[in-house]
């Protein structure tokens, strides 16, 4: 069983997963608690902490360690909810809380977010995954044989992992990436064509390794 986090100020809600930006900002939340409680934790997202709500709040462990986040603009927070079947603890409610960002791709800015668990999002499948946002991101059309020396290319500035190494690490089982191409993307694009790097066919060399 996943392990759970206790909501501090909320005796009866609990989260499996959070994830937060590098400042600490809540970005995704699965908690569990009785529909009563989790009203009273919506609440108090959107209420100033002078009228009761909250502005930071704390998760704690099973180790005991506390790990803070912080709500933010609750304006940019959606929520999705369901209802679980009844047990012994009575109706319990399962909601995920999310910023909107995560949701679309935004094609303006070039900015996207793979979010999933992190028992799924394991070798090949990540960059496949992060592949196939950047291709929707492009301006220009890319060709899939483009993908590892493209990525290789463009990872250290436009691709940012949310994992064990982040300054605030997701708790749980949840990791994410966000995917953002730079100003630049273009320019190093064409360069890589330019130096053949990048072709329109697939080297001969490299194919009959595959085959």
């Amino acid at each position: 069983m996943a392990s759970l986090f206790r909501f501090e100020l909320l005796s009866e809600v609990y989260a499996d997963a959070c994830l937060r930006d590098d400042t600490g900002k809540l970005l995704f939340m699965s908690c569990f608690g009785r529909d009563t409680s989790m009203q009273q934790m919506f609440a108090a997202f959107t209420l100033p902490p002078s009228s009761g709500g909250l502005a930071t709040f704390n998760l704690r462990g099973s180790d005991n360690c506390r790990h803070a986040v912080d709500v933010g603009d609750a304006d940019r927070l959606g929520k999705h909810t369901g209802r679980l079947s009844s047990s012994l603890f009575g109706q319990l409610v399962h909601t995920w809380v999310f910023d909107k960002q995560l949701q679309e791709l935004d094609h303006a800015n070039r900015i996207a977010w793979l979010l999933d668990r992190r028992t799924v999002l394991t070798g090949t499948c990540v960059d496949t995954r992060i592949w196939d946002i950047c291709k929707a991101l492009s301006p220009v059309p890319l060709l899939d044989h483009w993908q590892v020396p493209l990525l290789d290319a463009i990872r250290e500035d436009s691709i940012t992992a949310f994992d064990e190494k982040a300054t605030y690490p997701p708790l749980g089982d949840i990791v994410a990436y966000r995917i953002q191409l730079q100003d630049t993307f273009l320019d190093q694009l064409s360069a890589m064509v330019k130096s053949h790097v990048l072709t329109l066919t697939i080297n001969p060399a490299a194919e009959r390794l595959a085959a």
